[in-house]
């Protein structure tokens, strides 16, 4: 499955993208007012998809009431 789907920003005039990971994509319209974005099949886009920046895995549970006030970001 992965490789299958890339991410592209669905506003016409934007031509940045496709990228290989959703946070990628999130992150370009977030930075642009009015962008959005969608997955589609890789096979259905022409451009090579842009790697995937690679995310630190974090655990997100809500440790707040286990008393550490560092919650989920504590070791």
């Amino acid at each position: 499955m992965p490789g299958d789907i890339v991410f592209v920003c669905t506003t016409e005039e934007c031509d940045a993208g496709p990228w290989e990971g959703s946070h990628d994509a999130m992150a370009h319209c977030a930075e642009h007012r009015g962008h959005a974005y969608t997955g589609r099949p890789a096979e259905e886009v022409d451009a090579e998809p842009l790697p995937a920046t690679p995310t630190e895995a974090r655990d997100n549970r809500n440790l707040q009431h286990k008393g550490d006030p560092e919650g989920a970001t504590s070791d």
